[in-house]
């Protein structure tokens, strides 16, 4: 496939070029001979990789599925999805469990996708059969069954962990949630600012990676920074979204966790966005009646690009962050060797951006089973308008043409 006359970043600027692929794979990046692929009025980004989703699959799958939540993938400009272990009734936390989950993603996936693995308070020797490329401890109670709330186990897992692998942490601290629920102060900002210093200090100690999911408040970010071996995750609800938000939306839609922040915990973390390492969506689908019935979390998928595209044409944030924030550092800290740049011999999966489209999010026209969005009914500009997976044209014009996805984290 030619793209012509596409903008893309070379050394920190946007030029204009041609892209070549053959096969899967991008052959050449200059100025080409030959009809192809009109692209003068799209920026071609890599192919997004969201490192924090949650297919349901296997469990809950009326929720979502390897299936439809890869398709949202797609019609999002996301590319690469790697999915978390709390699957209700059935966490990733033994080795059996993890080959169960590969053989579903394999037959249903149509981008492609890894794994992470759960931790417990006992499941070391699992941890060392199954041999995973990362590991996801939960230090506070969320979705599924999934915590290790006690200092000994956070330690050992620290300890055991290969160092140089991404060892992420939902980090809210247990005791305080606790504490603060029985004081009527709900789930504070408190118990996630004390995980955190908790967390980071066990990984300094070991001199080890960790990778903090989801920080929700500025000091988070900034306790997180003190050691250069952090790398720091924002959702798209924890920056276009606060508790003003939580109370506009419909009884128990706006419950996430950690919850949404106070308007000026939120410009915080814009201030900090030059400190944060990656941008994922935490994708966490639930039926609109389990919502109702007090169930935590957002989908994502199909609107975290287009926020962060509306945000740049607000000035909000520089077009080149959101490639480094989506695509180049994910790939850098997952050690994805084809993956995150258009360059000639990376993968061919490329997400074309027009940045004047405007579009009205609206639930019934997405991929996701879920059925419906904290963002419905809101105008935004910008939107991945084309995607190229594996080489393929698998989206235009807001239909999806399904490949098959392959494992990147084997």
């Amino acid at each position: 496939m030619l793209l012509k006359g596409v903008r893309l970043f070379s050394r920190g600027k946007l030029v204009r070029r041609d892209i070549l692929t053959e096969g899967e794979t991008i052959r050449g990046i200059g100025s080409f001979s030959g009809a192809g692929l009109d692209c003068s009025k799209y920026i071609a980004l890599p192919g997004l990789i969201d490192c924090h989703v949650h297919m349901r699959d296997p469990g809950p799958t009326h929720k979502e599925d390897f299936h439809t939540g890869t398709r949202a993938a797609i019609a999002g400009g996301v590319t690469t999805i790697m999915d978390m272990p709390n699957n209700p009734g059935r966490p990733t936390i033994t080795a059996k469990a993890l080959e169960e989950k590969r053989k579903e993603a394999a037959k249903k996936a149509v981008c492609d996708w890894g794994l992470h693995f759960g931790a417990t308070e006992r499941n070391f020797a699992e941890i060392r059969k199954a041999g995973p490329r990362s590991l996801k401890m939960y230090t506070g109670q969320s979705t599924g069954e999934l915590l290790v709330p006690d200092v000994r186990s956070i330690w050992m897992h620290m300890g055991n962990f290969p160092r140089e692998r991404p060892l992420m942490v939902h980090a809210e601290d247990q005791e305080t949630i606790e504490a603060m629920d029985s004081l009527g102060e709900g789930r504070s900002a408190l118990s996630a600012k004390i995980a955190v210093s908790k967390c980071r200090l066990m990984a300094e100690g070991h001199k080890r990676l960790v990778y903090f999911c989801h920080l929700s408040a500025p000091e988070e970010v900034d306790i997180a920074k003190g050691y250069a071996k952090s790398v720091v995750e924002v959702t798209p609800h924890h920056l276009f979204l606060s508790s003003k938000d939580a109370k506009r939306l419909r009884k128990d839609f706006g419950k996430v966790y950690p919850p949404l922040r106070s308007p000026a915990e939120v410009a915080g973390m814009w201030k900090r966005l030059g400190k944060i390492d990656v941008y994922a969506t935490d994708h966490a689908p639930h039926l609109p009646e389990e919502k109702m019935g007090g169930a935590a979390g957002f989908p994502g998928l199909e609107t975290s690009l287009a926020l962060m595209l509306d945000a740049y044409n607000k000035k909000r944030v520089p077009l080149e962050w959101i490639v480094q924030r989506c695509c180049e550092n994910p790939a850098r800290i997952f050690n994805l060797k084809r993956k995150g740049k258009i360059a000639k011999g990376y993968q061919a999966d490329i997400t074309l951006i027009d940045l004047k489209k405007k579009w009205k999010v609206r639930a019934e026209d997405m991929e996701s089973k879920c059925g419906w969005t904290p963002y419905e009914g809101e105008i935004l500009k910008g939107k991945a308008e084309k995607v190229l997976f594996r080489g393929e044209l698998v989206y235009d014009g807001g239909v999806v043409k399904e490949m098959k996805g392959k494992d990147i984290m084997p």
